[in-house]
């Protein structure tokens, strides 16, 4: 298998660094933010080097954060689930398979075909309670 970040840009591996770095999400103006002292001044950039690395699947937008977070796991296809705390913004990557085959199920019984799935189950982590 083909190694899904080789043949990035520099800008994206760096936006990928610090994905993978952090230890919250963080949106296109905080990584803007910090690759500023590396010379990157246009959101473009960063929005461009979001946009190659969501299509590569090493990345992940967190919607209810409009935040983006590294994927941990290196399977090609693969469901996700993120837990996120609504008080500290932590989140969890999960990969619970059953709720993929069931997600699929459903596809099949409304006969359509889903591309991808992403669910954000919100509510407050262990350390905010």
């Amino acid at each position: 298998m083909k190694n899904k970040s080789t043949d990035i840009s520099l800008h994206s591996k760096n936006v990928l660094a610090l994905l993978k770095k952090s230890k919250k999400p963080l949106t296109a103006y905080d990584i803007l933010g910090k690759l500023q002292k590396a010379g990157v001044k246009a959101p473009q950039t960063v929005y461009r080097a979001l946009d190659t690395l969501l299509e590569r699947g090493l990345i992940h937008r967190i919607q209810s954060l409009g935040a983006f977070v590294a994927c941990h796991n290196d399977a090609d296809d693969h469901g996700t689930q993120f837990a996120v705390c609504r008080k500290c913004q932590k989140v969890l990557e999960l990969h619970d398979h059953r709720i993929c085959k069931f997600i699929k199920e459903i596809g099949v019984n409304i006969k359509f075909s889903i591309e991808r799935e992403m669910l954000e189950l919100i509510g407050v982590c262990e350390d905010c309670t």
